[in-house]
């Protein structure tokens, strides 16, 4: 064997331990991105369910006992500070809803995000709050599934079809 062939023999060798390497870094990234993203996930979660907590904690102080029985009636037998509280307690729980969705949480589960809006729409105030701020809903989701779902869950809750958004 000549010295130009075994120089081969080793360079070849070497770029077989170089990339085996490479291969082996990759595998170990791999892992902790899988891990780091994982962390997200619970992360997201865990802050998802304590914005919810925060959200309900926040209207639980805010209500009266009142506003809780207007609630059923609809926005026309509320005063004004009374319809505050409602569309910021529904708003807001449709703004976390839609950010879940977005971020996808729960890897969008419709059945998630289909109870998680029966919960919101509870109430007629709320379906009129849902109603009045959806118009809008087509420039804040970027998903149309997710639109689908409201629309589905509201026409449920409510026996009302709601109209076509523009495009």
């Amino acid at each position: 064997m000549e010295l130009i062939e075994i120089a081969q023999l080793v360079t070849g060798i070497a770029t077989l331990i170089v990339a085996s390497v490479l291969i082996w870094q990759m595998i170990i990234q791999k892992r902790t991105l899988d891990i780091a993203h994982n962390d997200a996930d619970a992360n997201m979660s865990l802050t998802a369910v304590e914005n919810k907590v925060k959200l309900n904690t926040w209207f639980a102080e805010n209500s009266t006992p009142e506003l809780l029985d207007k609630v059923d009636k609809g926005l026309d037998f509320m005063t004004a500070k009374e319809k505050r509280v409602i569309q910021a307690f529904t708003q807001n729980h449709f703004l976390l809803l839609t950010t879940e969705y977005r971020l996808g949480r729960m890897d969008r589960n419709p059945i998630y995000f289909r109870n998680t809006m029966r919960n919101i729409l509870n109430n007629k105030a709320s379906l009129e709050v849902i109603k009045s701020i959806r118009l809008n809903t087509k420039e804040t989701t970027a998903r149309e599934s997710l639109i689908k779902i409201i629309d589905e869950v509201y026409e449920e809750v409510s026996g009302e079809k709601l109209p076509d958004l523009k495009k």
